[in-house]
């Protein structure tokens, strides 16, 4: 795995959310774009907030991650739990053994490996049909968001989760806006009726430019930076339609409410989950051979 140090991480943080509220400034000087400006504004303010938290951590070191990460996943998992089986006693008790299992996997160097073998068989259980609403809970995004705190904690790695998040709020934030611009075809009209094909493709595209921009300035390897930004907006897709396919089954429209404008914290973190355990599995996997 090619060397990326936080100090690059968050240069290109800072450089990016700088060229986002640049575009934001100049549509705002178009009077027929000037509500749509404000509101993205607004959008990637909260934004913002959350990737300077989570930068900090990264900063602060492996102490202050392992505190929050397993405080993380003990919230994300009490909100999808809280939403499919509308319990708060059963929400809390599930929410405190996944920040455990965390905690667990990230002071262990095999942790991750460990959390994958659970995937498994939590996957294998949703297949022969057995507690279908407990083993969908356990294959996203308990275990894959234990999963990326394990990796949180890996010198090597914890770079490229913090890029990994960075990655999926180009994503996200570009279909956003090419979505609102331009989209006319529905892209999953049942699981997130608001996605476009359009705004996806939009995304997607801006992901990959800005990523190889980026990787030249860092000097960094371009092919390995344009797979892993594909591999980052597939996954960040899968982890947001994961989590719609739970609000979906639920009847509701978010989780329950952390960030303004954002509704739960698993509604912000979802495609980082998903990306950032993708990235984690592959280094695990990676280790073995």
């Amino acid at each position: 795995m090619t060397a990326l140090t936080l100090a690059q991480v968050t240069t290109a943080i800072v450089a990016i959310y700088a060229f986002g509220f640049g575009i934001i400034a100049v549509l705002a000087l178009i009077p027929a774009r000037r509500k749509d400006a404000m509101e993205f504004g607004k959008t990637l303010g909260t934004a913002v907030a959350l990737i300077a938290v989570l930068t900090a951590l990264f900063w602060l070191g492996d102490t202050a991650l392992l505190i929050a990460l397993p405080a993380i996943v003990a919230r994300i998992s009490y909100e999808v739990v809280f939403v499919r089986m509308p319990s708060k006693q059963t929400a809390l008790l599930i929410g405190l053994a996944a920040g455990a299992l965390a905690f667990a996997a990230m002071m262990h160097e095999l942790g991750g490996l460990a959390v994958l073998g659970l995937f498994f068989i939590a996957l294998a259980r949703l297949i022969i049909g057995r507690r279908k609403a407990i083993a969908s809970t356990l294959i996203f995004p308990i275990l894959p968001a234990c999963l990326l705190a394990s990796g949180t904690v890996d010198p090597t790695l914890g770079p490229f989760l913090l890029a990994a998040y960075l990655m999926v709020e180009i994503f996200d934030s570009f279909a956003l806006f090419f979505g609102a611009m331009w989209g006319r075809t529905k892209a999953f009209p049942t699981l997130s009726p608001n996605k476009t094909v359009e705004g996806l493709l939009g995304g997607g595209l801006a992901l990959l430019t800005l990523s190889l921009i980026t990787a030249a300035a860092l000097g960094l390897p371009l092919l390995p930076t344009a797979l892993t930004a594909l591999l980052v907006g597939v996954l960040a897709v899968v982890g947001d339609l994961a989590a719609s396919r739970h609000k979906r089954i639920a009847g509701v429209k978010d989780y329950p409410q952390v960030l303004p404008r954002q509704g739960g914290l698993l509604d912000s973190l979802d495609s980082w989950i998903a990306a950032g355990a993708g990235i984690t599995a592959l280094h695990t996997i990676a280790q073995l051979w």
